[in-house]
Parts: C-alpha cells; structure tokens; sequence
C-alpha cells in the first residue's frame, strides 16, 4: 500500500467565536500521533501559507472551516468538491493575498499545486462574534471531525459525503466559508 502524502489545513479565525473551527481541529489534529505522511497546519486567515505549503508536494487535501450550509449549529459536512460546479481553472479574480480556503484553493489550482484529492470538512457556526470562544456545538463537531479526519487519513475516505451521526450529506447548494465566500468545488 502506498503511503498518500496528506495536508490537512485548518482555516478560520479564532477571535470570531466558531470561525475558529478549523484552526482548533489542526491543533487538535496535531497533538494526535499521525502517520509521518500526514501534515497539519494552521492557516487561520493566511491562505497564502495554505499555498505555500503545497509547494512540498502533496497526494491529498482535506479543507478544514466553518461553513454555513443551512443546517443546525454543529452540523458537519464532508464532501469531495467537483469541478461541474465551479471553475477554479480560470485566473480571474485571483486576488494574492488570500485569506479564505476559496480563494487559496484557486490560486493553488492556478499555479498547478493543487493535487486532484481534495476533502472539505466543514461545521455549521452557530455565532462568529468578535472575541466569543467557540460555542457547544461547534466545541462538539471539533471532537467529531477530529475523529472523522483520523478514519479519513487510514484509508476511509468519503465518497461524496459520509453517513455518520452528525454529519450532513452534501446538498446541491454548496455552503459558504464563514467569512461570506464559497468553498468552491474543484
């Protein structure tokens, strides 16, 4: 079996209460003992870094924020974007200073760092308030796409969408990032 190198990369900020999703799932994710060919990072809101990074070289990318989907505070969502939905293909609107997984994930297409294996899990925030913590049900899908990512990472990996206690399948509209931007499909 070959070893699928893998960057798992929180976005978000965590002075905005549940935008801080994905940074706090990269950390938790990094305290775990992860396969050396398993990589974490916490992007927050440097998306440039996200971009960067791929430079290493990358077989898979799992997208980790908080996204509005329509659904109770807590939900996750697993999905594997597609390229019907969106084209990340075309450099218009490129902006380089990157902050949301939108923009860094067309850019990374546009410069051809991107690898084809790229997962978004996301949480439904319940409030993104300036200096509130994360709330209960987005401290609960933390524990949650932790355990998710981990199965993700050994071998189980999600067709379009899990069915798993939690997480909601992937609907037709694609859900927004936090910061108001569309987690585009690849």
């Amino acid at each position: 079996m070959s070893l699928r190198k893998t960057l798992i990369s929180g976005f978000g900020n965590e002075l905005l209460g549940d935008d801080g999703f994905g940074v706090e799932v990269a950390r938790r994710l990094a305290a775990c003992k992860l396969p050396p060919h398993i990589q974490t990072i916490d992007v927050g809101i440097a998306g440039l870094h996200f971009v960067l990074e791929l430079m290493d070289g990358f077989d898979a990318v799992i997208v980790v924020d908080a996204m509005k989907g329509g659904q109770p505070p807590g939900t996750l969502y697993v999905f594997t974007p597609c390229a019907a939905e969106g084209n990340l293909l075309s450099q218009d609107g490129i902006d380089p200073h990157v902050a949301e997984p939108a923009q860094a994930l067309k850019l990374a297409r546009a410069l051809g760092l991107l690898p084809a294996d790229v997962t978004v899990v996301g949480c439904e925030p319940a409030s993104c308030r300036l200096g509130m913590p994360l709330s209960v049900w987005a401290s609960a899908a933390v524990d949650r796409a932790v355990q998710t990512i981990q199965a993700m990472v050994v071998g189980e990996r999600p067709n379009r969408a899990w069915n798993l206690p939690g997480v909601a399948p992937r609907t037709e509209s694609l859900p927004e990032s936090e910061d108001g931007g569309l987690i585009p499909d690849l």
